[in-house]
């Protein structure tokens, strides 16, 4: 079986998609990377509440039986399931809408006005015709931006910190915790 990067990711998906949902969870993303330990195949799982340990390890226990049986030509990999992290990206329309009301960053994949990048409210993920989806996405000046979601090079959740965490205060501050 010859299959290539973007293939596998597809394959994988497909798979992981059935299985990661009949246990429990919501498939968010799946990156396969080589490097220079060798091919490293993650998904990226979450639920209501969150992921623990626990549930990566039984997700990453199942998957890795199915894709020995599923996917035979698949040369050695290292298998991670991990949670998608605070800043989840968001991948799929159901992840638009259930980031409404979230600080989110938006990368285009060709510029939109002058502009590729956008961060704001998530204030609509609204469908038009067919599968088609346009974002609205409010800045800090309270400009709505439309972004048809098939522009969207990456988008991802902006983990907003209480501002009574030091995190918080650092950033009220404009400090990113970046050591210079």
């Amino acid at each position: 079986m010859d299959l290539t990067t973007h293939g596998i990711e597809a394959k994988v998906r497909t798979l992981a998609d059935d299985v990661v949902g009949r246990n429990g969870f919501d498939l968010v993303d799946v990156e396969y990377k080589r490097d220079v330990a060798g091919w490293t195949l993650t998904l990226f799982i979450d639920k209501q509440g969150g992921v623990n340990l626990d549930d990566c390890q039984r997700v990453s226990h199942v998957m890795s039986t199915v894709l020995d049986v599923e996917v035979p030509g698949l040369h050695n990999y290292n298998l991670q399931v991990s949670s998608p992290g605070l800043d989840r990206p968001l991948t799929k329309p159901a992840d638009y809408r259930g980031a409404i009301g979230r600080q989110v960053r938006v990368a285009t994949k060709e510029p939109l006005g002058n502009r590729r990048n956008f961060t704001g409210i998530l204030r609509g993920a609204e469908e038009e015709s067919g599968d088609r989806m346009i974002l609205r996405v409010e800045d800090e000046t309270g400009t709505e931006h439309a972004i048809p979601a098939a522009a969207v090079k990456r988008a991802n959740i902006v983990h907003e910190w209480p501002a009574s965490s030091p995190a918080g205060r650092d950033a009220a501050r404009g400090r990113t915790g970046r050591k210079r």
